[in-house]
């Protein structure tokens, strides 16, 4: 098992995490991390952690520009070759038994679907503040996700479920998906579509992670209710360009992959890619005829509203 981190001035957290990894239930791992530029004391915290289990642990320093953590854990799936591949985030504490809950998903998943099928297994976290104190015992309750309805692929186009530091994913989705673009918004986001379109996204309905929320999270859990849906309205344009950039998103899972896609598949994404250049109302008719919708009414409400009210953008 193989497991990829990103780094980037991390030495807060960082020792929490790998504390974690080193009290799984399984010795059979490996870490791969690649530091993305840290300026504080990650490099030293990794460089003794490696120092203590030196066979399980291999430390790349980045050089050149800073990519970011899509571009990162991009590069990092490129260097390798592992039939099972686990995502991680340098800031959370990972269960126990994590892997070895992950794993018999990943192995139950191929006995159903074929090994050679695109497969990725992602899991429901415990939100936590950043002295590891309790917010909600589920992320998906938290933010009213349905991890039902977030693997399949109209719905995905519109909202991601998959949150990378629960993730696993096989040898053929690894080679599949890789390089991930640059339109691509994040990378788990990027693996689930793939994973939608040409095989399975498998959940396991239980917390594995302790997902840590602090003032540098990049994604992080916001809590779904009243004061979220205030802030929606209050920046709406905001909203109706992060509508844009799925768009855009869809438009490179099309330019990857249009001639390995189904013609319904392909119909599907092209109509997604295609909503900003269409008139108000047919936006509404693509989108209720395909189902683009988010997760929850009022959500869904929301991305009609705002596709509604989005410009139309002229082809160049």
């Amino acid at each position: 098992m193989l497991i990829l981190a990103s780094t980037y001035n991390g030495a807060l957290f960082l020792p929490d995490m790998l504390a974690s990894l080193a009290d799984q239930t399984t010795a059979d791992w490996h870490l791969l991390v690649r530091d993305d530029g840290s300026t504080d004391a990650t490099l030293s915290i990794l460089d003794n952690f490696s120092a203590c289990l030196p066979d399980k642990v291999t430390v790349l320093n980045g050089d050149g520009p800073r990519l970011g953590p899509s571009a990162s854990f991009s590069t990092l799936l490129e260097r390798t070759q592992s039939p099972y591949i686990m995502l991680c985030d340098q800031d959370d504490v990972w269960f126990p038994d994590k892997i070895e809950k992950s794993m018999a998903a990943m192995l139950d998943a191929e006995q159903r679907y074929g090994s050679s099928t695109p497969l990725l297994v992602h899991t429901d976290l415990k939100v936590v503040d950043e002295n590891l104190q309790p917010i909600a015992d589920s992320f998906w309750s938290y933010q009213h996700l349905s991890p039902q309805l977030g693997s399949r692929l109209n719905r995905l186009l519109a909202q991601n479920v998959v949150t990378g530091c629960t993730v696993m994913i096989n040898r053929a989705l690894a080679d599949l998906a890789t390089p991930i673009p640059d339109k691509a918004i994040m990378h788990d986001w990027w693996l689930a579509l793939v994973a939608a379109t040409f095989g399975k996204v498998v959940y396991l309905d239980e917390p594995t992670i302790l997902y840590r929320q602090h003032g540098k999270n990049t994604v992080g859990a916001k809590r779904w209710g009243v004061e979220r849906i205030l802030y929606k309205i209050q920046n709406s344009e905001e909203v109706r360009q992060s509508i844009v950039t799925t768009t855009c998103q869809a438009q490179a899972l099309l330019d990857c992959y249009h001639n390995k896609m189904t013609f319904e598949q392909c119909r599907m994404v092209v109509a997604y890619a295609d909503l900003p250049y269409m008139a108000k109302y047919q936006r509404i008719i693509t989108a209720m005829r395909y189902g683009f919708f988010k997760h929850g009414l009022i959500r869904s409400l929301g991305f009609l509203v705002h596709l509604f009210l989005l410009g139309r953008a002229k082809r160049t």
